[in-house]
C-alpha cells in the first residue's frame, strides 16, 4: 500500500492470462483461474507431482476503500500484480457529548 495506491501480488506461475479470472465486486477482490498440467496421454503413472493442478480460487477482503475503475492487472514472469487507485474516504467526525 502507498499513500494513494493499493496492490496486490499473486504467484501464478504456469498459468497465462488467458486461464486467469479477476473481479471486483464491494470492496472483494477474487482471483479465480485453471492451471494446465500440460497432461501427457502416453504417461501411466506419475512418481512425484508436486504441483496443484485444476481449478482455483482465492478471495480477498481489501482493506481500503478502492476505485473499481481505473484498476491496472498485470501479468509478469508468473506474478499478477493487480493496482487500485484508493477512494478518498471522509475521516471521522467527532461527536460532541452532552
Amino acid at each position: 500500500e502507498t499513500t494513494n495506491k493499493l496492490v496486490v501480488k499473486a504467484r501464478t506461475a504456469g498459468i497465462s492470462k488467458t486461464d486467469l479470472n479477476v473481479t471486483i465486486a464491494d470492496n472483494i477482490l477474487t482471483i479465480s483461474g485453471v492451471l494446465s498440467g500440460g497432461e501427457d496421454d502416453h504417461t501411466t503413472c506419475w512418481h512425484i507431482q508436486e504441483c496443484y493442478w485444476g481449478e482455483f480460487s482465492r478471495t480477498i477482503a481489501l482493506p481500503v476503500q478502492v476505485k473499481e475503475e481505473g484498476v491496472k492487472a498485470e501479468l509478469k514472469d508468473g506474478v499478477l500484480t493487480i493496482s487500485f487507485e484508493k477512494e478518498q474516504v471522509e475521516s471521522p467526525k467527532q461527536i460532541q457529548i452532552q
